[in-house]
Formats: C-alpha cells, structure tokens, sequence
C-alpha cells in the first residue's frame, strides 16, 4: 500500500519540485517534508490541504486506494485511516475511488482538545458541509467562532479561513463532505 508520503514524492518529483521548492509554497521546512515523505511524521489536516493547493491537485489524491470491483459500498473496516499527531485527528473518506465522485465525503474524528490545524486554513473547493455526529466543536469562520453540538450543521465557503476544534471532553465526530475539484 502506498503512503501519503509515497504519494507526495511522486506528485512533486513529477512536477520537478525540489523539496525546499514545496516547502516555500506551503510554509513548511524541507526538513519536515522529506519526514513526511519518509512517513516518520504526519501532517495536520490543513497541512496536508495546503500541500494538495501547492501541487495543485486535491487532498482526496492521497486518499485514493486501488481500483475496487465493488465501489458502492465501503464497509467500516475498509476506510483508510489518516492519522495527524499533530492535530490529533483521524480522517478517513466514506466512499471508494473518492477522487473520481462528483461529491468527497469524509469522517474526521477530533480527539480532546484536536483540530484542523494550528491556524484557520481554506481551501479551493468554494463549499464544505459538516455535522457534528459526536461532541462539542468550536467552529470557527474568519473571525466568528460558533459552538457545535450533536446534530448541529454548517455549510459554509471554504475558500475563507476556518477551523474545528473539540472543545468537549470526549472525541469528536464529523462528517464533511466537499464537491470534487
């Protein structure tokens, strides 16, 4: 099975990309990104969405598994699991092939005190939707932060800044779902 860092080496030596080339487009050290490469570190969430930016693809790239026979349905125990230290966060897609869906569905679930990322980041796709499964989020948008609890939702533009964050005492649980690139 290949790696997120397997397949960032790939995505950026295609686009003849040094790793300190990267590195300056996303804010990151070259240091860290040959880590990453490496699979010794993990990115957070919106790390790894400025990466995607940078080699202008989209996060669901390092996702992707092989081709299945049956895409239809994705059992529990068959979702790839991204794990970010970092932002202690588990992100994990919801469908099969989820590069190639008109929608992206995803779980990310937040551990106490867990986020996106140490900043509020956006990304490219324009429209996100999220509803809180489990647990109580702080969501913030720009400059207005909101307290999400079981069943609440959000649909919102990506493109400005935002974040999650588990402000409760147990994981938190979301589903998101983006429209494909």
């Amino acid at each position: 099975m290949i790696t997120i860092g397997g397949k960032l080496k790939v995505l950026r030596e295609s686009q003849k990309l040094s790793l300190r080339d990267l590195g300056d487009k996303v804010g990151l050290s070259a240091s860290f990104l040959s880590q990453l490469e490496l699979g010794q570190v993990s990115p957070s969430i919106a790390s790894l969405e400025n990466i995607a930016n940078a080699l202008n693809t989209h996060i669901t790239y390092f996702f992707d598994e092989p081709e299945k026979t049956d895409s239809v349905v994705m059992r529990k125990n068959e979702r790839r699991r991204i794990y970010s230290k970092g932002s202690k966060a588990i992100i994990q897609p919801l469908a099969h092939e989820i590069s190639k869906k008109k929608i992206e569905p995803f779980m990310l679930t937040l551990e106490v005190g867990g986020e996106g990322g140490e900043h509020p980041y956006s990304s490219r796709h324009g429209e996100e939707f999220g509803i809180i499964l489990q647990g109580k989020v702080k969501f913030t948008l720009e400059q207005n932060e909101y307290t999400l609890e079981d069943g609440d939702s959000v649909y919102f533009n990506s493109t400005k800044p935002h974040n999650w964050k588990n402000i409760g005492k147990k994981e938190a649980i979301i589903i998101l779902v983006i429209p494909a690139p």
